[in-house]
């Protein structure tokens, strides 16, 4: 008997020289408030994470499924982690440690990323959806297994003080994942405008960093002030990049303003035209890093010069191209996307005695504001052009059922792919369809390659599927009692480019490349002599493009992502 208890006290004090070193307990409300702020830290960081990545690759279901993808696998081995580190050292100053390395590579990220993300577009010959998983994993995975590590690290350290373990799991991650809800919220619905996205993640370095401080605190001892040193000097470092723009203007430009929107990271500067000739001052409305919108300025004043407005963006000359075959000036138009709002500028001031209405929808009131301040686009008030806030199909849907426009641009498809594609559907363009006069023509400008290679990646699906949607819905395979649809690439270069498409009903003539070409040069002198389009007419499409490998794009089954030019 004697020797047995001497084994069980030799078995306790061996035992007890094996265990890990505890620090004091906390308080259950203390781990509650670090697992919330650490919850609402991570979604915050994921949603502006996509932010940080679309201006350099899109818009596409790429960069969200990048994200996700990388977030889970980051979370999955961050729990793993956190178990191990846990039961290793359980105490509350090692959570704060981790969580102090989870801040200073949030921080680190602002100021990197756009130069990074650049870096990989101009030098990784990759698919840009390998490179957006790439550019994902390198920026987001290290902070976010850093706070995937916490819930695991509070249930360890809650546990030493309950029975209860299962009720203390289940309510740690209840109240992380109420943090995960704020933090999505907070920064979809509130911050993005409010002080963006640079400033965002900044802002969650700083929590996190926070966080780590009360931690160190907790714990108590000599971790208190040289972590809290070390966190103050990751945040002071950190504020040095929170300014960082997400996209970088070239030398010689001059930025003007940056706005981040809830659609776009608007940039306006002053730089050179994008049509010949090439060295006119211009200013330049972007999205993203894309150029959408721009004038010519003038070269004396470097200000905007009086009307007419002057396009620095070729195509916007080519929407003009309608009138062709109207024969006329539009009297009453719809354009769905504004930009700088050059376009309807250029119609309004052109054509004065016979435009009389122009609506211009556009779902981003900055779009407007910003085309108001730098562009001179009448937004406020203007006899002619009306300016409506709203998506372009609810608009269309909403106007009074009586309503129809005789000229109806398409212009809401951004490069890169950035396309909406509720607006690019057999649904939608049945009710545009529906809004045109029987002598009316509408205008689609579609960014893509306009012919299918003979090998290597096929870039002209996007444009080849959108002919195939209208040809559905204006039926122009009957040769009688269909519609007519007529195609402009703006240099048939088989790279990504501006291809102009016209269609018109059935009541409406259907002319061939040459009869197009005559009534250009009828009407070139009265209508469009303001514009060069004599080369883009001649490259006219008068066949009909190959059809049968792209799909028709519906509500239901839209696959435009993966037709963008990459």
């Amino acid at each position: 008997m004697a020797k047995h208890k001497v084994h069980e006290k030799q078995g306790k004090a061996e035992s007890g020289a094996a265990a890990p070193a505890e620090s004091r307990p906390v308080a259950a409300n203390s781990l509650y408030l670090v697992v919330f702020l650490s919850g609402a830290a991570l979604m915050g960081l994921e949603m502006a994470g996509a932010r940080l990545v679309e201006p350099h690759f899109g818009s596409t279901i790429y960069v969200w499924g990048s994200i996700i993808g990388v977030f889970m696998l980051a979370l999955s081995l961050g729990y793993w982690g956190g178990g191990r580190f846990s039961d290793r050292s359980p105490k509350i100053e090692t959570l704060g440690f981790i969580l102090l390395v989870a801040a200073l590579l949030v921080m680190i990220i602002p100021p990197i990323a756009p130069y990074f993300c650049a870096w990989m577009n101009e030098f990784i010959g990759l698919d840009v959806r390998y490179r957006t998983l790439i550019a994902c994993l390198i920026l987001f995975a290290l902070p976010s297994i850093c706070m995937g590590m916490v819930s695991p690290f509070g249930i360890k350290l809650a546990a030493r003080q309950t029975s209860y373990l299962g009720t203390v799991a289940g309510s740690l991650y209840a109240v992380s994942t109420l943090g995960s809800i704020v933090g999505t919220l907070l920064v979809s619905f509130v911050l993005v405008e409010l002080i963006g996205t640079s400033a965002i993640v900044y802002g969650v370095g700083v929590v996190l960093a926070a966080v780590a401080v009360y931690c160190f605190f907790l714990g108590g001892g000599v971790f208190k002030k040289a972590g809290t040193a070390l966190a103050i000097i990751g945040v002071g470092g950190g504020y040095l990049g929170a300014g960082t723009p997400l996209t970088q203007v070239h030398a010689g430009d001059k930025l003007l303003e940056v706005k981040e929107s809830a659609y776009h990271y608007i940039t306006i500067m002053d730089g050179r035209s994008q049509i010949y000739p090439y060295q006119l001052p211009a200013r330049l409305m972007m999205f993203n890093n894309l150029i959408e919108s721009g004038i010519i300025l003038d070269p004396k004043t470097g200000d905007l010069p009086p009307p007419p407005a002057q396009t620095a963006c070729g195509y916007v000359d080519l929407l003009h191209l309608g009138m062709v075959l109207t024969g006329q000036a539009p009297r009453d138009m719809l354009v769905l996307g504004c930009g700088g709002g050059v376009g309807p500028r250029m119609f309004k001031e052109n054509y004065p005695d016979e435009t009389k209405n122009i609506d211009v929808v556009d779902i981003d009131p900055w779009v407007f504001q910003l085309a108001e301040k730098y562009f001179k686009y009448p937004f406020t008030q203007d006899d002619v052009i009306q300016s409506h806030v709203l998506d372009a199909r609810m608009y269309v849907e909403q106007a009074p059922p009586e309503k129809k426009w005789d000229y109806i641009i398409m212009d809401a498809y951004s490069s890169g792919g950035r396309i909406p594609k509720h607006l690019i559907t057999q649904e939608f363009f049945r009710q545009i369809r529906d809004r045109l006069t029987d002598d009316g023509v509408m205008v689609i400008n579609v960014i893509s390659a306009f012919e299918k290679p003979a090998q290597g990646i096929d870039n002209s699906r996007l444009f080849r599927s959108v002919y195939k949607t209208i040809a559905d819905i204006w039926q122009t395979d009957k040769n009688e009692g269909g519609g007519s649809i007529y195609v402009f690439p703006r240099n048939r270069s088989g790279q990504g480019e501006n291809i102009i498409m016209l269609a018109t009903k059935e009541t409406m003539p259907r002319y061939s490349g040459r009869e197009f070409e005559r009534r250009y040069r009828a009407i070139k002198s009265k209508y469009l002599a303001h514009t060069d389009l004599d080369t883009v007419v001649q490259r006219q499409l008068v066949t009909r493009p190959e059809t049968d490998d792209v799909p028709l794009l519906t509500d239901n089954f839209c696959p435009t992502d993966s037709m963008v030019h990459r």
